[in-house]
């Protein structure tokens, strides 16, 4: 099996890995207000019709896009980077998988906002707007990275057992069962909670964020397998 392709060896790794960095980042956001300015248009000099928030994700997706980062099937931009120019002269990294767009950017950023409107401390501080929405990129990234790993889990898991899935007839209730991992998803919930207690980050905030990451990754995974089924029939 490809390395890249290896659930246990690579993939949940890495999972873990960006869990420990979901937890950091939530961390870090909570230290500072709400500061619900930096979500609204009207604070970027010469950009009025952009929240800051919106106007240094693109920045920093721009960024990212020129060094290639959207090229490879793991990610997935929140902003429109289809026309940035790549920057560094190299092949196109392989795609192991039956890549899709999941559309799931709006959604992750609105839980986010939901979150640090009923955990982060009310008020404003003008002084850390830069701290607060540069802590908000790096956790909408981090959230959105793992998200679209679910892909590549679907892909494993598909080639463990194609006939089982096959037997679904594409059918999004029957894929959803035969993905769903109860320990898998208990352990997730597990690790995250105890990361949280070592960077002293309230462990039912941490349940919560996992909770809605492990159905939205379902769903992203659930998708993926619906889609590899009507590719392999038109094929």
């Amino acid at each position: 099996m490809d390395k890249e392709m290896n659930l246990d060896g690579a993939i949940r790794p890495g999972l873990d890995i960006l869990a420990n960095e979901i937890i950091i980042s939530l961390k870090k956001r909570s230290r500072y207000k709400q500061n619900l300015e930096i979500y609204r248009p009207g604070l970027v000099i010469g950009h009025d019709d952009l929240s800051l928030l919106e106007y240094e994700l693109a920045r920093m997706e721009t960024l990212h896009a020129e060094l290639g980062r959207y090229t490879y099937a793991s990610q997935e931009a929140f902003t429109d980077v289809r026309h940035v120019p790549l920057i560094i002269r190299r092949q196109p990294p392989p795609c192991p998988i039956y890549n899709f767009a999941t559309g799931l950017g709006p959604e992750t950023i609105q839980f986010y906002l939901k979150w640090i409107e009923t955990s982060c401390p009310a008020g404003s501080d003008s002084d850390t707007y830069g701290e607060t929405v540069t802590t908000d990129v790096a956790a909408l990234l981090n959230f959105f990275e793992r998200i679209n790993l679910g892909k590549y889990v679907a892909e494993c898991k598909y080639k463990e057992s194609p006939e089982r899935y096959r037997k679904t007839g594409g059918d999004p209730v029957k894929i959803e069962r035969l993905l769903s991992d109860s320990k898998r998803q208990a352990k997730v919930i597990d690790m995250a909670m105890k990361t949280a207690e070592q960077y002293d980050f309230d462990a039912a905030q941490a349940r919560h964020a996992f909770e809605w990451l492990i159905r939205i990754t379902l769903r992203v995974e659930t998708q993926y397998i619906k889609n590899r089924l009507r590719l392999e029939k038109s094929d």
